[in-house]
């Protein structure tokens, strides 16, 4: 009993001394990875709609990474930028992670063509001409006969084909929250690696099988999540000001391997779709490869200046009684709507349950809904503040807007949103800051 009492203080004194060792020193933006999406055998998705260019994802992604691995090295001298692929190899995306752990990257971006299912549709072309046959009978008992009518008719011929997509423009994606557990494998696994924020000669006398290095490596794998989403927000940011249509960051439920299995902050971006026919033509255009590469660029020079001089934005909280004196209207319009998800609702009723996402930092929401307040200066907590929405049978569009009163200790503002209707649940993780909302929108269907 008497030595468990001494053991703990003890583990906690070690705990807190490397915790304050790993903090000593800024961490330096040294290497970035890009990652060309597919390759070789692996060609991702095609172009496949009528009139399409018949592109190849693995061959979109490789020229605008060429570009992108171009500017960076023309913009930020000083860091080291390695591509993964610069030819059209096979690589799978635990090679890609491998090459991304070897190199020591302080970066991971890798770089995608969205695509999704195709309508068929159908012209007709011609007409041909064929025989029908109907049988019948005549007469009664041994007497009954068949009788076989043949007729010719007309009929149409038909031409099918796919139709393009309506869906366009460039999303941000990040490792799932909870697959926090896969980043810190990818630490573990990956410990000659690891590149730890300290001085090189404390990084070499680190045992990372010992009990206090457990917890570190736990706050490294969440820590990269949040330099993930603020990477991801940069970038969804400087590309929404070509004048793209966004879709905000996104965690894919599933998880995205290599960004999981890699031990840095990581982002896919989804750059455009390519079975959408204007996307597709902007994806292969020089001028569309390049604007791209420029915004991502742009980003990166922003996640450097913050990472690198420790502006990473942190506010103190808003308490929950220090009610922030803007109308209702100005909070509504005055930032920009950044459209999340659309879900589509069978029933003109639902529920609407908001949680912090991660961890529960202090975050403040007001929620609108039609441009009505339903919550103000609410915090967000493990605990959910429940919603019963109705449909607004007048309206295309039900709109749900949140407004981050604040970015909490650890911004951006999050919050995981879960959406019921009958049997039907929907989870939507939004990401809002001082100058977008995060917006949901519901059709009935």
């Amino acid at each position: 009993m008497i030595r468990k009492k001494l053991i703990i203080p003890v583990f906690i004194s070690t705990l807190c001394f490397s915790l304050s060792c790993f903090a000593q020193t800024p961490k330096l933006l040294k290497t970035i990875i890009v990652d060309a999406g597919h390759g070789g055998s692996d060609v991702g998705a095609v172009g496949q709609y009528e009139g399409s260019l018949r592109s190849k994802e693995k061959d979109i992604t490789l020229a605008i990474s060429k570009k992108l691995v171009a500017t960076l090295q023309r913009e930020l001298p000083d860091v080291k930028t390695i591509p993964t692929r610069t030819t059209d190899i096979f690589q799978n995306v635990n090679e890609k992670a491998r090459i991304a752990n070897q190199y020591h990257g302080d970066l991971f971006i890798c770089i995608h063509a969205d695509s999704g299912p195709l309508k068929t549709a159908r012209r007709k072309i011609g007409t041909r001409q064929v025989t029908h046959y109907k049988t019948s009978y005549t007469g009664k008992g041994k007497k009954r006969k068949k009788k076989i009518t043949a007729t010719k008719v007309e009929e149409p011929v038909y031409q099918y084909y796919k139709l393009p997509l309506q869906r366009s423009g460039t999303s941000v994606w990040i490792f799932a929250s909870h697959k926090t557990s896969d980043k810190l494998k990818a630490i573990i696994d990956n410990e000659e690696d690891f590149n730890i924020e300290a001085d090189d000669s404390l990084s070499n006398s680190v045992d990372f099988n010992s009990p206090e290095m457990k917890p570190i490596i736990a706050i490294y794998a969440k820590r990269f999540q949040l330099k993930s989403i603020n990477m991801g927000m940069l970038v969804e940011e400087e590309i929404a000001k070509t004048g793209r249509q966004t879709y905000g960051l996104n965690q894919r439920q599933v998880g995205i391997r290599v960004l999981q299995s890699t031990n840095m902050p990581a982002i896919l971006i989804e750059t455009g779709f390519i079975n959408n026919e204007e996307d597709e033509r902007y994806l292969n255009s020089e001028k569309g490869q390049q604007e791209l590469a420029d915004g991502i660029t742009e980003a990166v020079k922003r996640y450097k200046s913050i990472v690198e001089n420790g502006n990473s934005g942190n506010k103190l909280p808003v308490k929950e009684n220090d009610e922030k004196i803007t109308p209702a209207t100005e909070k509504y319009n005055s930032r920009t709507k950044n459209i999340l998800k659309r879900i589509d609702v069978r029933q003109p009723d639902f529920k609407v349950d908001l949680y912090d996402d991660g961890d529960v930092d202090g975050d403040m929401v007001t929620v609108y809904y039609n441009g009505k307040i339903l919550l103000s200066n609410k915090k967000l907590t493990e605990k959910a503040l429940t919603l019963n929405l109705t449909v607004d049978p007048s309206r295309t569009e039900n709109e749900l807007l949140i407004y981050a009163e604040n970015e909490g200790e650890i911004p951006p503002n999050t919050a995981l949103m879960i959406v019921t209707e009958g049997s039907n649940r929907t989870e939507v993780r939004i990401a809002s800051d001082e100058k977008k909302n995060g917006v949901i929108i519901f059709t009935k269907q």
